[in-house]
């Protein structure tokens, strides 16, 4: 027995045979419908019954069969679709044969017009029953009672809606799936105790204090999508999954469907990127797309993780013309590519620069005109930004300073300058240097002979950017471990990539010049409880399979970030993700004196000689855990500081 069910098990049924099937039940009934018919008294139905009935029955119901395809399904994976196809055949057979019989009754034609019309409902009814029988019987015998049933996946797929349902279908239909459904999850209170597609749907409760830990689920499946499923409820199901060690997937929007279709193969595991980010945004597209559709818009950095996204969605809003300026030629060229690809039809230019050449920024800005700038272009990296100050100020002061004096004298109607929230209270060099480009766009904003509109924009980590903890993490995890954090209490606030470049957008839509805009980056994340579940995302168990080492504080790293400073305060605006931070008064001709003399031969200068001067303009700038934190001030010139601001 074992040997034969094997030897079935990795062959499928010829169509021909099935439909042979199909067409051997019509005999059977029909004799039983007459039987039925009349009560059971077997002389009287013989008496009725007439072999060339089914010389017209059966052709009827082959041409049915044809032209549903409803043998073309492979037995052991029937679905609901199936079983309709069976439904439309034999009822579409039925009403052919009304048709024949009331033909033949008009035209006295004696073999057939005797055959009753309740017989023609019956054999109709019974053919059903039992196709779908046959069908279901095959499905339970391979998929509960198969030998194979140790090599199978155990599954629940939570969500028992529509997305839910095409998953289940698209799982039975896959024939290396090789999976047990065991049951739906669903929060609705009205799917609980009920079935689905012939599958039991449960509470998520019951699901993952009984149902998972009783069934042994290797496999949940997140078949919701948003809106209809909050991000914090998503984090709360993959919690419960890690905590039974059941793996995490997620069935993924519509609109990466291949050719409209969802293939298990793009079911993929959840990541750490679908947990951190929040829910989703809607921006005033008409609002913003008007604004923009008519420009001319210049992006620095074009080619880093924000300047890339900036430019896919000023594309996604038809602007007039992008030019991507970036210094990274692998990365532009990439870009380029990219765009091509897509054939939108997009007006873009790729230029290769570095914004500290003044010469080369000012043919561009002559060149293009451009009516909104994005400057996105800075060195980020906390330790190296540390080690080389020089290069910081040069690129993050010096270079932010051309770009926005060049806005000036071409006359560009807006800038949005991209900042962090380490440029507050900074701790470190590099997030100096970008409090110190705030002050001075500040200061140009406040100018009464300035035209352009200033914005500057300060946001938190961006997940999967260039030197993000994500993906250091997963090389880590990779690699076996160990996956090293700094230090067990460090806290980050994390927002995507999109998010974080709709909100830019958004925010330079809105700016009228001098706002600090503050997102909204929702909770902070304890790095540390970050590591652990990605680790556990990975299938692997923490300190287990994989060892999270504390390390050290690095140079100018601080525990927490923040995104105000006790001097600014909150004003909301309509979009409640965005706020504005109350700016202070700053003098343009001191703070252009004070920048001017520290780009001033930077590389004659020691690396304390420019912390030092680069702490005058930016007055809260203390330095932790770094060798300018003794070597250039002690805590009482600190603190003189800090109380004289």
């Amino acid at each position: 027995m074992k040997r034969i069910f094997n030897y079935f098990s990795s062959r499928y049924l010829p169509r021909w045979l099935v439909l042979l099937f199909d067409l051997l039940v019509l005999p059977f009934s029909y004799v039983f419908a007459f039987i039925l018919r009349f009560n059971f008294n077997f002389q009287q139905a013989v008496s009725e019954m007439s072999i060339l009935h089914l010389v017209i029955v059966v052709p009827v119901f082959l041409f049915s069969f044809r032209q549903t395809k409803s043998y073309s399904g492979i037995l052991r994976h029937s679905t609901a679709k199936d079983v309709m196809r069976i439904i439309t055949a034999t009822s579409f057979s039925m009403g052919l044969l009304f048709i024949l019989i009331l033909i033949a009754r008009h035209f006295n034609v004696m073999f057939f017009e005797t055959l009753p019309f309740s017989v023609t409902i019956i054999m109709t009814m019974a053919t059903a029953v039992i196709m779908v029988t046959f069908r279901l019987l095959v499905r339970l015998i391979f998929l509960d009672i198969g030998w194979n049933k140790r090599d199978t996946k155990k599954v629940m797929i939570f969500g028992a809606g529509k997305l839910g349902r095409l998953t289940f279908e698209a799982l039975q239909a896959d024939k290396s799936a090789n999976i047990e459904m065991v049951g739906f999850i669903d929060d609705n209170l009205s799917l609980r105790n009920k079935y689905v597609s012939c599958v039991p749907v449960y509470s998520a409760s019951k699901a993952f204090t009984e149902i998972i830990p009783k069934n042994k689920i290797t496999e949940v499946i997140i078949a919701i999508n948003q809106p209809n499923i909050t991000q914090e409820r998503k984090r709360k199901i993959v919690d419960n999954c890690l905590e039974q060690k059941v793996t995490v997937k997620e069935v993924p929007t519509v609109e990466t469907w291949i050719n409209g279709e969802l293939q298990t193969k793009t079911i993929k595991k959840i990541k750490i990127e679908d947990l951190l980010g929040r829910d989703s945004i809607r921006l005033d597209r008409q609002k913003i797309e008007a604004g923009l559709k008519h420009s001319v818009v210049l992006v620095t950095g074009a080619a880093g993780s924000i300047g890339s996204e900036i430019v896919r969605q000023l594309i996604d809003f038809r602007v007039k013309q992008v030019i991507l300026f970036d210094k990274a030629e692998s990365a532009l060229y990439d870009l380029q590519q990219e765009i091509i690809a897509k054939d939108t039809g997009a007006q873009f230019v790729a230029i290769v620069g570095d914004i500290t050449n003044e010469l080369k920024l000012r043919k561009v800005f002559r060149k293009y005109t451009p009516d909104i700038v994005f400057n996105a272009a800075a060195y980020k990296h906390v330790p190296l930004m540390e080690e080389f100050p020089s290069e910081a100020l040069r690129v993050n002061v010096g270079g932010t300073k051309i770009i926005a004096d060049l806005a000036i004298e071409y006359n560009v109607g807006k800038f949005v300058f991209i900042s962090t929230d380490k440029a507050v209270n900074p701790t470190n060099v590099m997030g100096a240097t970008k409090r110190a480009s705030e002050i001075y766009i500040q200061s140009l904003a406040q100018s009464s002979e300035c035209s352009t509109r200033f914005i500057t924009t300060r946001f938190g980590n961006v997940l999967g950017s260039n030197g993000s903890v994500v993906p250091l993490f997963k090389k880590q995890i990779e690699r076996g471990g160990p996956v090293t954090v700094t230090h067990k209490d460090i806290t980050r606030y994390f927002m995507t990539i999109p998010e974080a470049c709709q909100l830019v957008l958004e925010a330079g839509f809105l700016g009228q010049g001098g706002e600090i805009f503050v997102f909204d980056m929702g909770e902070p994340v304890k790095i540390f409880d970050l590591a652990k579940r990605m680790i556990a995302l990975s299938g692997l168990s923490p300190d287990k399979d994989i060892q999270i080492k504390i390390t050290q504080l690095r140079p100018g790293e601080k525990l927490y970030e923040e995104l105000l400073d006790n001097k600014e305060e909150l004003l909301p605006t309509y979009n409640k993700k965005i706020m504005i931070g109350k700016v202070r008064k700053h003098d343009y001709n001191k703070i252009n004196w004070q920048i001017i003399a520290l780009l001033n031969e930077l590389d004659k200068k020691s690396n304390e000689q420019l912390v030092e001067e680069l702490m005058r303009i930016v007055p809260e700038f203390v330095s932790m855990n770094s060798v300018y934190i003794n070597k250039n001030r002690n805590k009482k010139v600190e603190n003189e500081l800090l109380s004289n601001y």
